[in-house]
Formats: C-alpha cells, sequence, structure tokens
C-alpha cells in the first residue's frame, strides 16, 4: 500500500500542475470519460497533504466547480492513490471502504476511478461518478485506463523540471530566498480575514479561540476579503520563484541544508494550493458567482485542510527564512557579512 505523504510522490506535484484555472487538454479528457462511461461527473482529482484538488472536472456542483478541491479524508481517490489501482464502487452506500461524506452531502453512489501518474507515481485518479447505484462495464475501465495515460503525459509536461543553473552564485540566490520569505510572511498574514470569516462563518466559537485578533475577526468586511483573495493570488508567482532558487542552491551546492531547503519550498507551495479552495470559495461569494448557502456546502469539505495548510505554510516560511540566513552565514567569506539582511530588510 502506498504512502499519501511520500515526499517523493509529493515532490511531483507543482507548478502549474497544481493549479485551479482551466487546462483544454484535462478539460477535453474528463469531458471523454464521462461520455465513456456516460456519467454526470468526471475528474481528474490530485491527492495533497490534506485536500484533494480538482485540477479537471465535468459536471460538478457550483459550489466544488468554484473551490476545486475536497478534504483529502473525503475522497474516494485516495483508495486509488494508496492501492495504485483501479477502483470500482458500484453502491457507494454500502460500499465500506468509502468515505461516506460525499454520499450525505452530494448523493454520491457509484464511482469508478484509474491511477494517473508522473514519473512512476500516482499523483491521483481519473474518475467518474454517477448519483445512482450501477455497475461499470470493464470495457469502460479499460478505456478510463488508456485515457488515463493522456492525463498522465499532460500533468508531466505541466510539471518543471529542476531549474536551471544560471549565473547568480548561491549567495546571491540565498538573498532572494531570504528576501522571498519576508514577502510571503506578510502575505500570509494578510490571509487571515479569509481565514477568520471561514471561522466565524462555521463555528463563532472556534474563529473566536483561534483568531490572532478575535475582535477583528468579528469585522470581516467585503473590501478585506477582497485584498485577501487578492494577495493569495500575487502569492503564487513568488513562491514559484522560491523554488527555482531553492532547487538551484540544493543542485549547486548538493549538501544536506541545501536539500532541506528545496524541500521546504516545495511544502510551502503544496501549502499555498491548499489553501487555495477557501479563498476561491471566498472570491465566489464577494463577486456574486455562490450564494451563501452554497459556500457553506463547500466550505465545510475544505475548511480543515485550509486552516492546517495555512499554519503548515507560515511554518515553512519560517524555516525557510532560517535555513537561508544560516546557509548565508556557512557560505560567506570572512568578513562578508553574509548572515546579515540586505539593506533595509528588518
Amino acid at each position: 500500500m502506498a504512502d499519501l505523504n511520500d515526499p517523493v510522490r509529493l515532490a511531483e506535484l507543482r507548478g502549474a500542475v497544481l493549479r485551479a484555472d482551466a487546462d483544454a487538454i484535462l478539460d477535453a479528457c474528463v469531458a471523454r470519460a464521462a461520455k465513456l462511461a456516460r456519467s454526470p461527473i468526471a475528474l481528474v482529482s490530485l491527492l495533497v497533504r490534506h485536500v484533494q484538488l480538482l485540477r479537471a472536472h465535468h459536471g460538478l456542483p457550483l459550489e466544488l466547480a468554484v473551490s476545486c478541491a475536497t478534504s483529502r479524508s473525503n475522497s474516494f481517490c485516495q483508495l486509488v492513490v494508496l492501492d495504485e489501482a483501479p477502483l470500482i464502487v458500484d453502491d457507494a452506500l454500502r460500499d465500506e471502504r468509502v468515505p461516506k461524506e460525499l454520499v450525505e452531502s452530494y448523493g454520491i453512489r457509484a464511482y469508478a476511478g484509474v491511477p494517473v501518474r508522473a514519473h512512476g507515481h500516482v499523483l491521483g485518479a481519473l474518475c467518474v461518478l454517477d448519483v445512482v447505484p450501477r455497475r461499470f462495464d470493464p470495457r469502460i475501465v479499460g478505456a478510463l485506463e488508456q485515457l488515463a495515460l493522456d492525463v498522465s503525459g499532460r500533468l508531466s509536461a505541466l510539471a518543471p523540471g529542476d531549474a536551471p543553473l544560471a549565473s547568480a552564485d548561491v549567495q546571491e540566490r540565498l538573498v532572494r530566498v531570504e528576501q522571498a520569505t519576508r514577502v510571503l510572511e506578510r502575505a500570509l498574514l494578510a490571509l487571515s480575514p479569509v481565514i477568520a470569516a471561514a471561522q466565524g462563518a462555521a463555528a463563532p466559537a472556534v474563529a473566536a479561540s483561534r483568531a490572532a485578533d478575535p475582535a477583528r475577526a468579528a469585522h470581516v468586511t467585503p473590501a478585506s476579503l477582497r485584498a485577501a483573495v487578492a494577495c493569495w493570488r500575487d502569492m503564487g508567482p513568488v513562491a514559484d520563484e522560491l523554488c527555482e532558487e531553492a532547487s538551484a542552491i540544493a543542485s549547486a551546492a548538493q549538501d544536506g541544508g541545501a536539500s532541506e531547503l528545496a524541500a521546504e519550498a516545495r511544502a510551502l507551495a503544496w501549502s499555498l494550493a491548499e489553501i487555495g479552495p477557501l479563498v476561491r470559495l471566498a472570491e465566489g461569494v464577494l463577486d456574486g458567482t455562490l450564494g451563501e448557502a452554497a459556500a457553506a456546502k463547500g466550505r465545510a469539505l475544505v475548511l480543515r485542510g485550509a486552516l492546517d495548510a495555512h499554519e503548515a505554510a507560515s511554518a515553512a516560511v519560517r524555516k525557510l527564512r532560517a535555513g537561508a540566513l544560516s546557509a548565508r552565514a556557512a557560505t560567506a567569506g570572512p568578513g562578508s557579512g553574509g548572515a546579515s539582511g540586505p539593506p533595509g530588510t528588518p
């Protein structure tokens, strides 16, 4: 049985693979899967640490199409990744293997999912779902497996390779990593209105106990939510650049500390992707795409994962900055002052 948190598997989940924007090739694959199986819903799901990200989808309820995620623990696809094999469910209501949240909330009764891979690792599943019990013909499962090859190829193409080494030396790259962590730390703090609003809507008592500023949590405004949404979108490119720099440092230094820096950068990227579903739901409410009832339904599936991911991202940023400072001190020449921050940084 595979490990869902295998760092080698998770390392393949990065960059454009985790984005929520539409991809024409993946969208065509899920539309084809739904047609082949005569099913109302088809997905390409990716299993990260806390959530199941829906990288492509067909026929989803609006709130799930907006959030593009559910909790990993709610997913049927986790069983595909665990077993690295197809999963067929004729009647989810009676099948003890599968979680029941999606059965109860969305009436999912039948499921057929096959693995999608990148470089030999199962990242998630190509699956079809139905709202009535049914048997899936073996020919349908075979066709899904063939289609999953196209999905796997596309995911492999979307995943960036290791960052090439440019002329910048390790010290310069470490300075950029440190600067990026300061930007991301401020951005994560600016996301607190989305977190506070979601906690308050789900359970006011929880929000009061966990929010850094309970008084502010009770007065979240649409303007602060819009600013937080924009802030989250701005974090993506910064995190991508940070991953490239950390990967280049690891390639150049080839020591344990540099490798740990690259691993923390990837962990940060995963966490930002896992915060995304909650942010997209907030954006849907703000722009009128979603009513509050639909948003609440979607929020219940992703809130816990987003809270954990926000905490994990904050921890990763702190570790990255500490690691960059330590590496600068270790690689700086005598009298260079390599451990001190760049001019103008606190």
